[in-house]
């Protein structure tokens, strides 16, 4: 009988162990949870926060220098693509200023039509308009040097509107003859206003310009 109790009580404290063991175990996967998703989420944060502040940028540029305005004129779009890189870094609001009778599709009959507005002094009447030019207090200037200076439509546009206390930033893209005499005639044209040292972009370097736009305009100071 002793010996029946006793192997009774063995298997008794034996499955008793088992129980216990069984208990205190847990799973690898439970106790280190997988960070994927918390990693996940920490770098949409640090996306979000990034593009926020580059937003923040370039509020804070637009505001240091007031309203700012980016007009160009642009016959082959070169001028046009540096005009879009200026008011992405500067948050200016873009104006392309355009002829009622556009300019011919051939170069070469659009530079003898430029060459004949230049000798005639012509005033090309435009076909776009700003609205309300007070409310901008700096414009960037911007258009092809056709003849050693500013196509005549921007003769037309800066005698279209007052320019008194602004100031004036030109800009342009040329074959070989950089801003030529345009700063001068900008400057005859609009002696109330502030002229700051003009961008030459050469027409091949187009593309690749950002970095000289954005050394440019850092050297302004008007941040």
């Amino acid at each position: 009988m002793k010996k029946i109790l006793s192997i009774i009580l063995t298997l008794v404290l034996a499955f008793s162990l088992a129980a216990c063991g069984t208990g205190n175990t847990q799973p690898e996967e439970t106790a280190n949870p997988p960070q994927s998703d918390e990693n996940t989420s920490t770098d949409n944060e640090a996306t979000d926060d990034s593009k926020t502040e580059e937003s923040e940028s370039t509020a804070d540029a637009a505001s240091a220098q007031g309203k700012v305005l980016v007009a160009y004129f642009s016959k082959t779009g070169n001028t046009e693509t540096i005009a879009n890189m200026i008011a992405g870094q500067t948050g200016g609001e873009l104006f392309k200023v355009e002829t009622v009778t556009p300019y011919p599709e051939d170069y070469d009959e659009t530079v003898d039509i430029a060459r004949e507005e230049q000798d005639n002094d012509a005033r090309p009447e435009l076909s776009t308009h700003v609205e309300d030019m007070s409310q901008y207090d700096v414009i960037y200037l911007g258009y092809p040097n056709w003849w050693g200076t500013m196509p005549q439509a921007m003769f037309t546009f800066l005698e279209e509107y007052d320019f008194s206390g602004k100031t004036i930033i030109p800009f342009c893209t040329h074959g070989g003859s950089a801003l030529g005499r345009s700063e001068g005639d900008i400057a005859s044209l609009v002696p109330d206003a502030l002229l700051l040292d003009g961008l030459a972009v050469s027409g091949s370097s187009v593309d690749g310009a950002q970095a000289d736009v954005e050394e440019w305009l850092n050297g302004l100071g008007l941040e």
